[in-house]
């Protein structure tokens, strides 16, 4: 993960705002119990992350993680962006932010909430504004700098869904159009994950089926946006005719509504992509 520029001014806190109010249409749709696994699906992530483990960035001071995670509880957006928009200023690079400072004020607020020292809603309040700042710093990442001559992508369905042919049509109508597709069949959450985190692709192609696909499709887009989150996403199947306000408030980045649509949307983000490889 690497800065487009030194500036400080990259942060986007319009998406940051964007995701803050997305979060909060989630959560109204969401049962307590099931946004409360969003959150901790955050922390987990976030802590667990493999550059945080590696020791390879800087990591702030206890006082400085206390006062994140302390801004990130406020209801309000202004406490995280301003905090966020200090530190860039004072030199701290993106992946710093990215996963020495919300990967620690995750694991402190984890702390805090098995400690009873904040409610769930405080700790929902700040998970959720974790997730709107690495919304906020995604276009400050680069795509891979691997040149590739062919667009690729990860299609896959939601853990649980046994109506595959979907998924396996789009695949073999995105092979048509050129795109080397890697289709996986019967993968858990944790294995989706892992296998985008590892395949470099620019897309990632989820299938969910109706309603009741919406909690395990939220848990996976937090998970997919913390460890890939250079990489577009793209869900379809019969879940957009259910619960598509839902599932726009995951800030996806294509809900297709036709395979050309599809196709050309994803053509588009490619293309975007590619330029981003050609030059880093």
């Amino acid at each position: 993960m690497t800065d487009r520029d030194s500036g400080h001014t990259l942060f986007h806190d319009d998406l940051y705002r964007e995701a803050v109010r997305e979060i909060g249409t989630l959560k109204e749709k969401l049962p307590q119990d099931a946004f409360a696994a969003l959150a901790r699906e955050v922390i987990r992530r976030l802590s667990d992350h493999p550059v945080a483990a590696s020791g390879s960035v800087s990591f702030p001071s206890d006082a400085k993680i206390d006062e994140l995670a302390r801004a990130l509880i406020e209801p309000g957006a202004e406490p995280g962006i301003e905090f966020i928009e200090r530190v860039r200023a004072q030199g701290a690079s993106v992946e710093t932010v990215y996963i020495a400072y919300l990967a620690e004020a995750a694991k402190t607020l984890g702390e805090w909430w098995e400690d009873d020292l904040v409610s769930f809603a405080e700790v929902t309040a700040a998970t959720g504004h974790i997730y709107a700042v690495m919304r906020g710093l995604k276009p400050m990442f680069r795509a891979s700098a691997t040149i590739r001559t062919q667009p690729n992508a990860f299609f896959t369905a939601i853990p649980g869904e046994t109506h595959l042919l979907g998924v396996s049509m789009a695949a073999d109508l995105f092979r048509k159009q050129g795109w080397d597709i890697a289709l996986k069949r019967e993968l858990d959450h944790d294995g989706i994950v892992q296998y985008a985190a590892t395949s470099g692709v620019a897309l990632i192609g989820l299938s969910a089926g109706g309603e009741h696909a919406l909690i395990p499709l939220a848990r996976l887009v937090v998970g997919l946006r913390i460890s890939v989150p250079d990489a577009a996403i793209m869900v379809s199947g019969a879940i957009l005719g259910t619960s598509y306000d839902a599932v726009k408030s995951l800030g996806i980045d294509i809900l297709p509504v036709s395979m050309d649509d599809a196709i050309e949307q994803a053509q588009a983000i490619w293309a975007r992509t590619d330029d981003q490889a050609q030059v880093s």
